[in-house]
């Protein structure tokens, strides 16, 4: 663990509250609604785009797996996670360990880039990916209803602890207009972007508790429209 995450602190906590977890307790509505949403949006993208002989990279994979056609690789700071599958790397997003212009798809799901810094993150996608390669990045919002009519709405960066699965968890929360900003900068084509938890983030807000809150995660598809003041999470696909 300390050459892979050296002074990385919002790392070395993830990975210390993950090591011996789930990452996708059952019994934590608000996250296992999160995990359905994302393995649905994921398994149709793969199906889409993936093809025979394509690589594809599943960044902070943790136990997901997708079927993609062509090979998997599944990577995570979490060597227990990986270690059993026939294609795996253990390594951060911040420094893959893998070659330039070496993969066709990769998948960032699960907000694995709120634990890590985005511009050296999204540098380390453009590096791997092959030219017209495609990605899938999903994150958590500084945008979010959460934050309204605090300081920290919309912010472009800000660290954020949470309690999730009865541990403390340190996020980076990222605005969805200064991740753009890097993927434009990076020269990546932004092909779609799908917003959830737009309702439950501001029910939520409004004082009602998570776990009843988590429940309108299926209203999402109807409120894209009105989804920008107020989701909690992202999906942006792109295009190198």
């Amino acid at each position: 663990m300390s050459d892979l995450l050296k002074g990385n602190k919002v790392q070395k906590t993830a990975y210390r509250n993950y090591k011996n977890n789930n990452p996708w307790p059952v019994n934590d509505t608000w996250h296992y609604a999160t995990h359905l949403i994302i393995e649905k949006f994921v398994a149709n993208w793969v199906n889409q785009h993936t093809y025979e002989k394509s690589i594809c990279l599943n960044i902070g994979s943790g136990l997901s797996k997708y079927p993609v056609k062509g090979t998997l690789i599944q990577m995570d700071i979490i060597s227990e996670y990986v270690e059993n599958e026939p294609n795996y790397i253990v390594g951060s997003l911040e420094d893959i360990p893998i070659e330039d212009n070496s993969v066709e798809f990769i998948i960032c799901v699960g907000s694995v880039l709120n634990y890590c810094d985005a511009i050296r993150s999204i540098n380390e996608i453009k590096r791997v990916l092959k030219k017209n390669g495609k990605a899938l990045i999903e994150f958590e919002r500084s945008n979010s209803a959460e934050f309204l009519l605090t300081k920290d709405y919309g912010s472009a960066v800000f660290l954020k602890k949470y309690n999730y699965n009865n541990q403390e968890h340190l996020l980076w929360m990222y605005s969805e207009k200064y991740i753009k900003k890097i993927l434009l900068h990076n020269s990546f084509k932004i092909e779609n972007t799908y917003r959830f938890h737009v309702l439950s983030s501001l029910i939520y807000k409004l004082g009602v508790s998570e776990k009843e809150s988590s429940k309108y995660y299926k209203l999402d598809d109807s409120f894209q429209l009105l989804s920008y003041p107020f989701a909690h999470n992202v999906i942006i696909e792109i295009t190198k």
